[in-house]
């Protein structure tokens, strides 16, 4: 016997538009959470409600302001500059408020400002705060004033080598100083400068610029660079949750870095070249 192709009763009614919708609307409309994201988290509403950008700004790259003898007033003028160039791309004023010794996160983590520069990119630090793309990268070099050779890092076997509490921190460690070294952790740059001086230190780990000025303080001293350790690599942090300006700030870079504007500022301010630079 031949069986029936159909059921008996009604036909069903083929999937036309009107039924497949309502099973499409899932996947059309945006997950709540997504939804919340797109309408942003405030971060860069609150400096815009505010009219300025509040910017951190600590030691790690800064400069003693004027000659040995005066007061030892430091300055950054490369990320002053980078501030000042992120707050005019977000149509914003620009207050830089300068931190010393290590207490720039803390102050940042507190809601004390928007962002914090310049960071040093390490592990740790990424432990604690969101970070944009790198906007400088400088060598790390070793700074003495013994009289014999110094070049790569046996030579620092039982030496007394200086290294700023900021940068421990941010490492976690001796930042790559080597084990056979003697530490000595300085709480800044003057602390460290007079401990190079008075022969309480015999090294010294700083980034170039620093290590060049303390060099151009100090004529006669003997002091110089003696080689390069290891690279500092300098980005801008924000505080966890802060996407819509962490979004901002990279835009802001980018377009910087890729009309040379960045390379511009970092050449005058430091008398470097800046090394190539790659997105996190």
């Amino acid at each position: 016997m031949r069986l029936p192709t159909t059921m008996p009763g009604r036909s069903p009614r083929p999937f036309g538009r009107r039924v497949l919708l309502p099973l499409a609307l899932p996947f059309l409309l945006p997950a709540p959470r997504a939804h919340a994201q797109a309408d942003g988290d405030g971060s860069l509403a609150r400096a815009r409600a505010r009219g300025r950008l509040l910017v951190l700004n600590g030691p790690a790259m800064a400069l003693p302001a004027e000659a040995r003898g005066t007061s030892y007033r430091l300055h950054d003028p490369y990320n002053a500059a980078i501030a000042a160039l992120i707050a005019e791309e977000l149509g914003l004023a620009c207050e830089v408020l300068f931190q010393t010794g290590t207490g720039m996160l803390p102050a940042l983590l507190s809601g004390e400002a928007d962002i914090a520069l310049p960071t040093l990119l390490t592990r740790l630090n990424a432990s604690r705060i969101m970070f944009s793309h790198p906007h400088a990268m400088l060598d790390a070099v070793i700074l003495s004033a013994l009289p014999r050779r110094l070049r790569g890092a046996d030579s620092l076997a039982g030496l007394r080598v200086g290294l700023l509490e900021s940068h421990a921190l941010a490492f976690g460690n001796e930042a790559g100083l080597p084990d056979h070294a003697l530490v000595t952790r300085l709480a800044d740059l003057p602390t460290l400068e007079e401990a190079l001086l008075a022969r309480e230190i015999e090294a010294a780990l700083l980034p170039a610029p620093q290590a060049r000025a303390l060099v151009a303080r100090n004529p006669g001293s003997g002091l110089s660079a003696r080689f390069t350790l290891r690279l500092f690599t300098y980005a801008a942090a924000v505080r966890f949750g802060d996407h819509d300006l962490l979004r901002a700030v990279n835009g802001c870079l980018a377009e910087a870095l890729h009309d040379g504007r960045l390379a511009a500022l970092f050449r005058r301010e430091t008398g470097l070249p800046l090394p190539p630079l790659a997105p996190l």
